[in-house]
This record gives C-alpha cells, structure tokens and sequence, in this order.
C-alpha cells in the first residue's frame, strides 16, 4: 500500500511519481491516494472504495454540523458500518451486498430509531456518491426503514408519561439548594427552553418579563470546551414571555447578581463567565430528584413537561409551538399527540356533563310541556 509513516509519526502517501507529507491520520492519507487514483485515467481501480467515500463524506460533513452530533455519528460509522462492510470499489457494491448489512443491522441489539439512523447515513454515503463521483445506480433504493416492535411501541408510550406535574415539580424544586440551579430549573419547568438554550442566556437575553432565544450551547466543543451556535432552526428564535411569577423570581436573581463586582450584562444568567456544564446540571438535577422521592426525569423531560401541563389545559396550541420554537404546528402535535388525546377526552367528558339533560325525562327539551 502507497501509504506510510515517517519518524516523526506523520503519514504520507506515495503514488507513481508523487508523494505528500504531512497527514496527521492514516485514513486523511488514504483518501488522498483514492483521490489522486481516480484522478488517474489509466488506474483501473480509479472508482473510490466504500470506506474512502465514506470518509469523504464525513469530511463533508464535520463543516455542518456541532462537534456532538459528529462525534455520535463517527462513533457508529466506524464501528458499525465500516466494522460490517469492506471496502469495495462503489461501482461494484451489488443490491446483495447492500441487504446483507441491512440483515446484519437488523440482527442488531439496538433500538430500531438506533437502526433506522444508521440505515439512514449509510444510504446518504450513495447518494454522495451519485453526486461526486458519478455512481449511476444506488443499490441501496430497495432498503425500507425498519419497524419498530410492539414492545418498542409500549416503552415509547411509557415514555412519553415521564412528565412531571406541579406538584412532583414542587417537591423537586424545594430539595434544589443553589440558588443558581434552582432558577435553572424553574426556567426550564416554566419556560419550555432546550438545556442548550438555557445555558447559552446572558442577561442582555432577559427584559420586559421575557426572554430572547437567540443562540444554544453545544454539549461539546472541538477543543474540548463549551461552543456557542445557532438555535435548532430559524423557529427558535423567538421570545419566549415568562409571566409574573417567574419574571419576579429572575429579576429578583438578577439583583443579586447585580451587586457583584464586576458583573456584567453579557455575564451567562446560569454561571457568570462561563455557563454551568450539562453534567453538574444533571448531576444536581438527579440529587434532588432522588431526596424529592418523584420519577426521574431527564432534562429535555422539563421542556416536556411544560408543553404537556399547557396542553393538558387546552392551551391553544399555536401559541404552544410558538412558545417551544417548534418548525410547524404539525410537528408539535406528532410529538404531544398523546396529552392531546386526553385533552379532547376530557373535552368530551365535560360535553357530557353539559349535555346530561337530554337523557332525564323531566328536564329534557323533548319532554311535552
């Protein structure tokens, strides 16, 4: 194989009459020697292996994406797609060889979102093919998501009951000792925010009782540190109006930040100079919750719970997509479908109780006068 590593631990690659230096990975150096062979008119092998396109289309990606996301999808490609498959030319990978990862994936032990994610990628390597290196036929058309199980189905509903009401959020938040996170998480409870959005507030975020969603935090950064983005979509950005309780409580929290030396309207609400990480979050989160005696729930669980204790209201729910940053109408009553549900039977049960005289024989507008 034309690639190689020197003294100093670099890779290089050499092919014909050229060589380059300088590759910091083995894989940046092979899918320099795929491309200079299929550059290469009178190299018979010149059509990029699976594992090169993959690798292309990684490094496509990486630029679009928040280093979380493309650290859970590396994960998988290497130790799931490019572990199960070999690294043929993509112009002889064959419809058989394409079902047998798919049998392989299905045999699995994952969820079948899990499945159906990878699936996915691995159908987007071919398309990426079709686009940049001419591959005529994709032999991945034939493969259909796969479905989930009845037990999946029956998790799925059970979890979409792990909502705390106001109660169980009272008794949680009443064993929450600092002041910071408490205010966190009556934010997160009362105002719907992704953890991200929370985290990425600065004071310059909070007037007139609402907030100005502008900006998430990522979980992780390429540099091992925090990174601040764009929101979800163009949705999330919006004001989200707190009403005058919880307003009261993080002006009143403000005032005491305030009188710190040196504070600073672009300080983060939650941590100051730097925002609080996720993981001391949860683990604060997970502390309570244990001395409160109610169900764990996770974060992004808090943003549940406010949508369903709205809609379980009969809250409009234009107003609810609106509030939660939702894309569509549509998208928010695919996820809360189920409190939904229960609002419009418990709709359906007051109808009952109004309608209740036209069963009784003396009071019903049928009955002869």
């Amino acid at each position: 194989m034309p690639v190689y590593k020197d003294k100093n631990g670099k890779w290089y690659v050499k092919y014909k009459n050229k060589t380059k230096r300088g590759f910091k990975t083995k894989s940046e150096a092979k899918l320099y020697e795929a491309k200079l062979k299929l550059d290469d008119p009178e190299d018979k092998t010149s059509p990029i292996g699976f594992h090169d396109l993959i690798r292309d289309y990684m490094n496509t990606v990486e630029k679009q994406m928040t280093y979380a996301s493309f650290y859970k999808i590396s994960n998988y490609v290497e130790n799931i797609i490019i572990a199960n498959t070999e690294n043929k030319r993509i112009d002889k990978i064959t419809e058989l060889d394409c079902r047998s990862f798919y049998d392989k994936l299905y045999e699995m032990d994952y969820s079948t979102t899990y499945k159906n994610d990878i699936l996915s990628r691995y159908k987007a390597f071919f398309k990426h093919a079709q686009i940049y290196y001419n591959l005529v036929k994709d032999p991945t058309r034939q493969l259909k998501p796969f479905k989930k199980s009845f037990e999946e189905k029956l998790k799925k509903k059970e979890k979409d009951n792990q909502v705390w009401t106001p109660e169980e959020f009272t008794q949680f938040i009443n064993q929450v000792g600092q002041l910071s996170y408490k205010i966190l998480f009556i934010l997160l409870y009362h105002g719907g925010l992704r953890i991200g959005e929370a985290q990425a507030l600065q004071w310059s975020d909070f007037h007139d009782g609402k907030l100005h969603i502008t900006k998430s935090l990522s979980r992780t950064a390429r540099n091992g540190s925090y990174e601040i983005k764009e929101p979800k979509s163009a949705s999330s950005v919006r004001e989200i109006p707190l009403g005058k309780n919880v307003s009261a409580v993080l002006e009143d929290f403000k005032a005491s930040e305030s009188a710190i030396a040196g504070f600073d309207e672009s300080w983060y609400i939650f941590g100051r100079i730097e925002p609080l990480a996720r993981t001391t979050i949860t683990r604060i989160k997970d502390a309570a919750t244990k001395k409160a005696g109610v169900k764990r729930i996770t974060l992004h669980e808090f943003r549940h719970s406010h949508a369903s204790n709205l809609l379980g209201q009969n809250a409009n729910i234009v107003a609810v997509s609106r509030r939660l940053g939702h894309s569509s109408v549509e998208m928010t009553l695919g996820v809360y479908a189920h409190i939904i549900k229960k609002a419009e039977d418990e709709l359906v049960s007051k109808i009952d109780e109004s309608s209740q005289n036209l069963l009784n024989k003396e009071k019903s507008p049928f009955s002869k006068a």
